[in-house]
């Protein structure tokens, strides 16, 4: 029995080390690395789907403005935007944060950066897209709405709505829009526009006169876009780079892209809560080592 023991206890901490050992190799190796050959740190962040928060990336965004490990930020774009309030949110954690921690954050779309994700990319200090990339849709839109009433009634199905307030189910399927709350959903995207165009000429030094130009929802190609002064440079993700070794401390040193530190499963199952900071992960990882040590040697001393 007590052979058993010894044989699950050896393959436990095996499988724990299996989990624990790459990261921490990972971080050694890195500190040995930068003292051997130093290398500028750049925190590269990837926004490249759909926006409908902004939790993650803002808080991806306050720890390498923070880290003072990291001299510059690249922000690698391939998105068609999504919800105004998030991209809004985020577009304004880079402002405050580029006032408190100055250091160069520099967009790359390489495909799509289109309304939401080009409010982002527009507080950068810079941005590059290759010629053939899609850029602009600076506009609003509420949503798209099926209006599915007339198609219910030709099959005989009723459906009841209650609600208060006479702009309440204005996106209602079911109901027919009044003319008030068409009117109402207008003014709404009428307003969102104008702030989203005011923001971008002021970021992109632009002539709100010409709104009709470089916004009004058009998309450009990057060669578009460039003419039209919305992005910086014709390029690729190694202009960025270059364009970032220029703007730091050490431009003869090498660029080492850092990506957010994404926690292994065990790390997330033992602490769900300690989402990107590695630092917390790994003291709060070490703690719960401690207990599970604990723990089996109460079993292990039980079962003797």
């Amino acid at each position: 029995m007590i052979k058993f023991l010894d044989i699950l206890k050896s393959a436990f901490w095996i499988l724990l080390l299996i989990q624990i050992a790459p990261p921490i190799i990972h971080k050694v190796s890195q500190r040995i690395f930068d003292t051997v050959e130093p290398r500028n740190k750049v925190g590269l962040i990837l926004i490249n789907s759909t926006i409908t928060t902004s939790t993650t990336w803002n808080k991806q965004l306050r720890k390498f403005f923070k880290d003072p490990e990291i001299k510059a930020i690249l922000i690698k774009l391939d998105s068609s935007g999504g919800a105004a309030g998030s991209s809004e949110a985020i577009s304004k954690e880079i402002i405050d944060l580029k006032k408190d921690f100055p250091k160069p954050i520099v967009a790359y779309a390489e495909n799509i950066c289109a309304s939401g994700a080009y409010m982002i990319a527009a507080t950068t200090d810079y941005i590059i897209a290759p010629s053939s990339a899609i850029i602009g849709s600076i506009g609003a839109k509420i949503s798209t709405q099926f209006k599915l009433k007339e198609f219910f009634e030709k099959y005989d199905v009723k459906t009841h709505s209650i609600s208060s307030g006479t702009y309440k189910n204005s996106l209602d399927p079911f109901v027919d829009m009044t003319e008030e709350q068409q009117k109402m959903l207008q003014n709404l995207t009428n307003d969102s526009y104008k702030q989203f165009v005011l923001d971008i000429s002021k970021l992109r030094h632009l002539n709100v006169n010409d709104q009709n130009i470089w916004a009004d929802g058009k998309v450009f190609t990057g060669n578009e876009a460039l003419k039209l002064r919305l992005i910086d440079e014709i390029g690729n993700q190694s202009t960025a780079q270059n364009y970032i070794k220029k703007h730091i401390l050490h431009e003869d040193r090498e660029i080492d892209l850092i990506k957010p530190y994404t926690p292994s499963k065990l790390e997330k199952l033992l602490h769900p809560d300690a989402d990107e900071d590695d630092d917390e992960i790994q003291n709060k990882l070490s703690i719960s080592l401690a207990n599970l040590q604990s723990i089996w040697r109460k079993y292990y001393i039980a079962f003797e």
